[in-house]
């Protein structure tokens, strides 16, 4: 039998700053499990390239998907 497979290990990562209808460049991340279980949220710093320069981007909570 198998197990349950986690889908809350992805993360929407957008730049320090903005919110999610005007982020201006954003992607998705990997979670691990110790982290979803204590519950910490990912803050990490990336290149953006409408900047053309390293940011911290942060996760938010992924968009509804349309059907």
């Amino acid at each position: 039998m198998a197990g349950k497979k986690n889908r809350d290990n992805k993360a929407w990562m957008i730049p320090e700053g903005e919110t999610r209808a005007t982020a201006s460049h954003h992607f998705i991340a990997a979670k691990t499990l110790s982290m979803i279980r204590e519950g910490k949220k990912l803050r990490m710093r990336k290149y953006h390239p409408g900047k053309q320069e390293h940011v911290w981007f942060v996760e938010t909570k992924m968009p509804p998907h349309s059907k």
